[in-house]
C-alpha cells in the first residue's frame, strides 16, 4: 500500500539524458526546503541501480529517452513494478495528449508538459506524495487532478507505444528487444495499428508518423 506523506524531508531521484535539463530542475528543487535530491542522473541503467541501493519517495523521469534501454511506458511500468510504493511523475516535449494518456495509463502519478513552470512540478511532487492514488497534471500553470482521455480510440495503449518506437526510428526487432516482447507481437500489433489508421504500407505509416511526431520531438 502506498505510504502517506513521510515525515522526513521527501527524497527526489531526477532521470532525463539531457543533462542541463536534469541539473536545472534538481538546483530548483534543492532550494524547495521540503525536497531532498538524491541523483541527478542521464543514464536509466545507473538511475535503477541508485534506487536499488538508496530510498527514494519520487522518481520524476523524461518520458522520451530514445538513447536508453528503457523509456516511456516501458520504463514507467518497469518502474512500477519494481519499486511499487514508488512515486513516478514523468515529464515530456511530445503531444499532450499523447504522452499524458500513455504515462496515466503506465501507472505513471503525475504528468508534466516540459515548459511549464518548474514550480508546477513541486506542487505535483507535494500532492502525488500526499494522495498518491490520484492523477495530477499541469495545464498553463495550473494544477489539474483528471482522468486523461484517450487521445486516438481506434489505438490500443500497446499499438501506440509501438508506433511511438519506431517513429524514433527503431526496427520492429530493436522494439522486441526493447519491450521484451516476441517480433511476432510487434509485427501484430503494428500491423492491425495500421489498418486501424487506414495506412496501406510503410511508405503511408512514415508519413503518418513524421506528422504525428516529429513536430513535438524534443529539442
Amino acid at each position: 500500500m502506498l505510504s502517506a506523506r513521510p515525515r522526513h524531508r521527501i527524497r527526489i531521484s531526477i532521470l532525463d539524458d539531457h543533462p542541463i535539463i536534469g541539473l536545472g530542475m534538481a538546483s530548483f528543487l534543492h532550494h524547495q526546503a521540503d525536497f531532498e535530491i538524491i541523483q541527478t542522473e542521464t543514464s536509466a541503467i545507473r538511475f535503477m541501480d541508485t534506487l536499488k541501493e538508496t530510498p527514494c519517495d519520487v522518481a520524476i523521469v523524461d518520458f522520451y529517452l530514445p538513447r536508453q534501454p528503457w523509456d516511456g511506458v516501458n520504463f514507467i511500468k518497469r518502474l512500477r513494478r519494481e519499486h511499487p510504493e514508488l512515486i513516478v511523475i514523468t515529464f515530456s516535449g511530445g503531444k499532450v495528449e499523447d504522452t499524458e494518456y500513455a504515462a496515466y495509463k503506465a501507472g505513471a502519478n503525475g504528468y508534466v508538459p516540459k515548459g511549464e513552470r518548474l514550480l508546477c512540478i513541486a506542487d505535483i511532487i507535494r500532492k502525488s506524495v500526499s494522495s498518491p492514488r490520484n492523477f495530477y497534471t499541469c495545464s498553463q500553470g495550473e494544477l489539474v487532478d483528471h482522468r486523461p482521455p484517450r487521445p486516438d480510440e481506434r489505438l490500443t495503449t500497446a499499438e501506440a507505444e509501438i508506433l511511438r518506437n519506431i517513429a524514433l526510428g527503431l526496427s520492429v526487432t530493436q522494439i522486441s528487444a526493447k519491450l521484451l516482447r516476441s517480433k511476432k507481437t510487434i509485427s501484430t500489433h503494428k500491423r492491425r495499428a495500421m489498418k486501424k489508421l487506414a495506412l496501406a504500407d510503410d511508405l503511408a505509416l512514415a508519413l503518418y508518423l513524421k506528422e504525428k511526431f516529429e513536430p513535438s520531438s524534443e529539442v
